[in-house]
């Protein structure tokens, strides 16, 4: 099992080695998300909110992204998703991920990476339901899940190891000047030393009250702001502005310049998912 150890995203807080934009991109707007009704999945073992995918076609994605719920003492059963990676992100409960021949707990606040391809399972197994988002890459179809009798007609044997990320909470450093802290999870680019089989970063940022991250673009990259807690607002320099409870996710376009604030009266906590991976060149600070 590999544990990797939070990095602070320095250019999302100083301004070093960032470029410049005096105008904001045309045509383009920030997305409020709304989860889809849940539907049962495996046979009612579970159920899935739809956040990116077959929902939201006005989004091109190059990963699908969902909300899954698992009662107490339930799991997934064993299957495999051909060709694709699966990332868990747990919000609340306790998570029994099996991949292949290892077996690792999650609880709230931790990731799990899980390659292409593996035998797997998740397990609810605190006193709670088991909530948790799953990200697809390449985005799921339902021609790439293989359980029950159809495992056995796959010539497959995989012996892969789940990615455990640590929780990005413990040695946290404030930005005292806006008042948010920027963790980065996962980043197959800036964490060569362990290899990261997808193609987005994953960012984990909390926002005191009245904190913000002000105003940028990532060129070349989407940004996919999701509310773990409390509720941001996402503006853009002509005024536009939208609110995204917790719970739900805000789209942001490739190179649109977009400001994100602390909209709740506690502290709000958020991922951010950029794909393609964030690097520092990437970022565009707006004057």
């Amino acid at each position: 099992m590999y544990r990797v150890v939070p990095l602070l995203l320095s250019c999302m807080l100083l301004s070093a080695g960032c470029l410049t934009a005096s105008e904001p991109p045309a045509e383009a707007e920030i997305v409020l998300i709304t989860p889809a009704n849940p539907a049962p999945i495996f046979d009612g073992r579970a159920t899935y909110a739809g956040i990116i995918g077959a929902e939201t076609p006005q989004i091109q994605a190059n990963y699908s992204m969902g909300c899954v719920a698992i009662p107490p003492g339930n799991a997934t059963p064993p299957h495999r998703l051909i060709g694709t990676t699966e990332l868990v992100y747990v919000i609340a409960g306790a998570a029994e991920i099996r991949c292949d021949n290892e077996t690792v707990t999650a609880r709230e606040g931790e990731t799990v990476l899980l390659p292409e391809g593996v035998l797997q399972s998740i397990a609810s197994v605190g006193d709670a339901d088991l909530r948790y988002l799953t990200v697809v890459q390449p985005p799921f179809t339902a021609g790439i899940e293989i359980w029950g009798d159809g495992l056995d007609t796959l010539d497959i044997v995989t012996d892969e190891r789940p990615i455990v990320v640590a929780d990005p909470r413990t040695g946290i450093e404030w930005n005292l000047e806006s008042g948010v802290a920027v963790y980065t999870l996962l980043n197959p680019v800036l964490m060569n030393e362990t290899a990261i089989p997808v193609g987005y970063s994953l960012a984990y940022a909390e926002l005191l009250p009245g904190g913000y991250l002000g105003y940028d673009g990532i060129n070349g990259s989407s940004d996919l702001l999701y509310v773990i807690e409390g509720e941001i607002e996402v503006a853009t320099p002509d005024g536009a502005a939208i609110r995204v409870p917790a719970g739900s996710a805000a789209y942001v376009p490739p190179d649109l310049v977009k400001e994100t604030r602390n909209a709740a009266g506690s502290t709000t906590t958020i991922l951010s998912f950029i794909d393609p991976a964030w690097t520092p060149e990437k970022t565009v600070l707006f004057e």
